[in-house]
């Protein structure tokens, strides 16, 4: 499985084609050489082949394993990705449902890429983050995080919740997440 990787620039040819320009492909890093992949949603209704190509053009795989997810697989297609067996080595993406066991994050090539990684949950669950903010706040200033709006993670911080005065829902609107969202 071959990874995206950028051609010379002193190329003489100007096709888009020869050049590695793409849609939906851009470039990072110090000498923008890392590419970073763009998933267009239009591409899920659009015709262009410009556009739902980048899978096709440099033969890339994905893998979906413990979890439905057909957003995912339904974006991932229209770019142009194929799907492979939940037990195949040859991907670059694995969507997964849960967090990988340490081993199968050794055993990844430089090329593949996962959705979960060792701790994840401290961005991705929104109390966690909250917390973590919290922290940096405390640590660094709030001047310098004051990024999130009152927070409460409740029923940890019910009383410090209803003396903001937060109980009263008429005259302010509050948005209440589980906390494992």
């Amino acid at each position: 499985m071959p990874a995206v990787v950028r051609e010379k620039e002193d190329s003489e040819s100007s096709s888009e084609d020869e050049q590695g320009d793409h849609p939906c492909i851009t470039w990072s890093g110090l000498s923008k050489s890392i590419p970073v992949l763009l998933f267009l949603p239009e591409a899920i209704v659009s015709k262009d082949r410009n556009i739902c190509s980048v899978g096709e053009r440099y033969n890339m795989a994905f893998k979906i394993v413990r979890t439905e997810s057909r957003l995912v697989r339904r974006i991932l297609s229209s770019h142009g990705f194929h799907e492979v067996h939940p037990n195949s080595n040859d991907f670059n993406l694995m969507w997964t449902g849960s967090h990988l066991k340490p081993y199968i994050l050794r055993s990844l090539q430089e090329f593949q890429k996962v959705n979960h990684f060792p701790r994840s949950y401290e961005l991705t669950r929104k109390d966690r983050l909250y917390k973590n903010i919290q922290r940096m706040q405390q640590t660094h200033g709030f001047k310098n995080f004051h990024i999130i709006p009152q927070t409460f993670v409740l029923p940890s911080e019910s009383q410090e919740f209803r003396n903001s005065g937060g109980h009263s829902v008429a005259t302010d609107a509050w948005l209440y997440l589980p906390s494992c969202s």
